[in-house]
């Protein structure tokens, strides 16, 4: 919620609607979103039960969500330093 609120959508929404958001807006692409929703399950396994989680499922939440964070603040700060953005209408698939 928070990285998609950041990019300029509003409160209050459920994870798929901030998701779709992020995705539509090519934040995300469509093999990230499971592992993405994994870091929405693992976050709401660990609020909802009181058993301690396991180790590699903290871990794996956690580099997920480094990734996530990697590659929608550091990737889009590192082209915009060093990659020519395209022209708004360039040509789609070459052509």
């Amino acid at each position: 919620m928070h990285i998609a609120v950041d990019k300029g959508t509003e409160e209050g929404k459920d994870f798929t609607y901030y998701i779709d958001f992020l995705q539509k807006e090519g934040y995300i692409t469509d093999t990230m979103r499971i592992w993405i929703d994994s870091i929405r399950t693992n976050g709401n396994d660990s609020t909802h039960k009181l058993k301690k989680p396991e180790k590699d499922h903290c871990t794996t939440s956690l580099w997920f969500t480094t990734q996530l964070l990697r590659i929608v603040y550091e990737m889009e700060k590192m082209s915009s330093l060093y990659v020519k953005k395209p022209e708004k209408n360039y040509p789609k698939n070459g052509s």
